[in-house]
């Protein structure tokens, strides 16, 4: 079984699929070298076949043959360690209708009553943890104490742990049933849901799955849960009676009661994970009817006012948001809660649209008096990040290609890279030969040619063969990444030394939280008249909305609205890593932005984006000493 940072290792090895050195890998984790290369050798003894490669001069690698989902050592059917051990323990309380004894226990799963006595110390500090469950002693037995839908809570936990990485493997899930056939149970859904021609979205398909699953073995040991939403709120729809027909089919086949509530939750939850193939004009709320193309076009000028991006022309944009804005609503209202895979990812690699789906949350929850979650915040993220992509690459590059004209493939080449760059490029002039003159007149971004050539413009140039082949795509593909990240870096740099203030760079600066973190920081800014009195607040805010804790090592807090006086940042080295979110952080940088300059959120979150994706880039914001080192390792 791997621990929390060797789970991390193979995390980042299989996101960057590229070679990462032991020294990046030991200063992003704060470990040593020697601790990198025992976790790596561990990890390969977990399993089946050899997953991390090493170089010598490389780092290390996920093997090509291993990127897929990793296929485990079979486990012993006793828990061998003392997580596995309180794991096993919570699904024995989780399944007994009555107590369990300690001393069949202690005999069931060979440890001694001390070591049993340290394992209950843990299920107890994981429970205060995770839920509102109780664990009860009566002399030689304990039970769980609480309520059913705490328990079936729990019971998702544990499950969402195991499936960790492997989430789309409906076999791998199916497998953690071991008292039900899960994948008969999903014929029996598919062959009703297609007898109603009701389509859940792909991506919904897997939660759902596991919690029928937890509803079934549940009320196998006749654990019934109790709803405050009334069958007649649901009754007369389509979900009721999908559910009501899969509920008798699957009473008959596996020997469990049909419980009316459980009906009515299943019609809940098949409301929040349709796919809606159509939308009506308005949106119904309680109070009123609101116009959805009103609420969109709301949405994206409070977008452009905020972010100085442009999405409110993008019909293909406003089409996607009324129809997912009107799921959305009904979501809410009814309570119905639906999990974001992809949450941790787009925070991650794509903070400024993360932002801004965060910023249309709070547009959204205003105009529909709602409150929207933060994984809702992810799939309006996932909306607008697509309309980011498309209106990123409008501005096209100019490209010179060379090659001779008497060839018959050259107009074949040329067909092919205009048909697969066509969103990127415009192909300005070909030429046969290459002109110093010329070229500088043509003033091309980039030179593709399908002969070797050198010259000495400072004009990219990527030789390629006239047959396009994939290799030929992939070259062109990172020469234009190339000149992203490039126009990306020179507008940065632009602004980012007269933002850095020396006296708000902070070495060894130590807190006990991100709250205590961000509360220093922001004074020392009002102190300074850089920003007003309202900006911590407005930061806070924001950090208890979603953490903005991006990576390892890494926490970007700043305000919800554009209000400081003057565009600046703080940067803070802490002395002791804290947890921040999801991950342990080293460094902090503190960003205002006032309303003259609102496009430099764009640019630094841009930034920002392509640090994360560059570990050894990463690894050296990371080792930085002072304020010196630190402009030194952007530039």
């Amino acid at each position: 079984m791997l621990n929390e940072r060797q789970n991390k290792i193979v995390q980042m090895l299989g996101e960057h699929k590229k070679w990462i050195t032991g020294k990046e890998l030991a200063e992003i984790l704060k470990v040593s070298d020697r601790t990198v290369r025992s976790d790596i050798e561990h990890i390969n003894k977990s399993y089946s076949s050899l997953i991390i490669v090493s170089d010598r001069h490389k780092g290390y690698a996920l093997a090509e043959n291993n990127v897929k989902p990793l296929k485990k050592k079979k486990k012993s059917d006793i828990p061998q360690t003392p997580n596995e051990r309180v794991d096993y323990i919570l699904r024995k309380l989780l399944f007994s209708k009555k107590e369990l004894n300690l001393l069949n226990l202690q005999c069931e799963i060979f440890v001694s009553a001390y070591s049993l006595e340290t394992d209950l110390r843990k299920l107890r500090a994981k429970l205060k943890e995770n839920c509102q469950l109780k664990l009860v002693r009566s002399k030689n037995f304990i039970h769980l104490e609480g309520s059913e839908n705490e328990k079936r809570k729990l019971y998702k936990t544990l499950l969402e742990e195991e499936t960790k990485n492997n989430f789309l493997n409906i076999d791998k899930l199916a497998s953690l049933y071991t008292e039900i056939d899960l994948l008969r149970v999903k014929e029996i859904l598919d062959e009703i849901l297609d007898k109603y021609d009701f389509h859940i979205r792909e991506m919904s398909m897997p939660m759902l799955m596991m919690h029928i699953g937890i509803c079934l073995v549940r009320l196998l040991h006749h654990n019934y849960v109790t709803s405050d939403i009334k069958k007649e709120q649901v009754n007369d729809t389509i979900e009721y009676e999908i559910a009501k027909e899969f509920f008798n089919r699957v009473s008959k086949e596996i020997n469990v009661e049909l419980v009316e509530g459980e009906v009515v939750r299943l019609s809940l939850l098949l409301m929040a994970r349709r796919n809606n193939r159509f939308k009506s004009k308005e949106i119904a709320l309680t109070s009123s009817k609101l116009p959805l193309s009103d609420i969109v076009d709301d949405l994206l000028q409070n977008i452009f006012d905020r972010f100085n991006v442009d999405l409110r022309y993008d019909t293909e944009l406003k089409i996607g948001l009324e129809v997912h804005i009107q799921g959305l609503a009904e979501r809410l209202e009814q309570n119905a809660h639906v999990p974001n895979v992809y949450l941790q990812e787009t925070k991650r690699n794509y903070p400024l649209v993360f932002e801004m789906g965060i910023w249309a949350g709070q547009i959204l929850g205003k105009s529909l008096g709602l409150h929207i979650t933060e994984d809702e915040v992810g799939f309006l993220a996932l909306h607008l990040g697509s309309a980011y992509e498309r209106s990123s690459i409008s501005s096209k590059y100019r490209v010179l290609l060379i090659y001779p004209d008497e060839q018959l493939l050259s107009r074949m080449c040329y067909e092919k890279i205009c048909n697969r760059f066509i969103e990127r490029i415009d192909i300005i002039g070909h030429v046969n030969m290459f002109r110093e003159k010329q070229v500088l007149e043509l003033d091309p971004d980039l030179i593709i040619t399908t002969l070797p050539l050198q010259h000495d413009l400072h004009i990219p140039t990527v030789q390629i063969s006239l047959f396009l082949n994939y290799s030929d795509e992939s070259k062109i593909f990172y020469a234009l990444n190339d000149l992203d990240k490039k126009k990306n870096h020179e507008e940065f740099e632009s602004f980012i030394k007269d933002m850095v203030i020396p006296d708000l760079f902070y070495v060894d600066l130590e807190g006990n939280s991100p709250e205590e973190i961000i509360q220093y920081m922001c004074d020392r800014m009002y102190e300074k008249n850089l920003v007003p009195s309202t900006f911590k607040d407005s930061v806070l805010e924001r950090e208890a909305y979603s953490s903005t804790s991006i990576v390892y090592g890494l926490a970007i807090p700043h305000s919800l609205n554009v209000v400081a006086y003057r565009s600046c940042m703080s940067v803070a080295i802490l002395k002791n890593k804290i947890k921040w979110g999801n991950f342990d952080t080293r460094m902090v940088i503190l960003l205002g932005i006032r309303e003259e300059d609102k496009k430099l959120m764009g640019i630094f979150f841009d930034w920002l984006s392509s640090v994360v994706s560059e570990t050894d880039k990463f690894a050296e914001l990371l080792e930085v000493k002072g304020y010196e080192e630190f402009i030194k390792s952007i530039e």
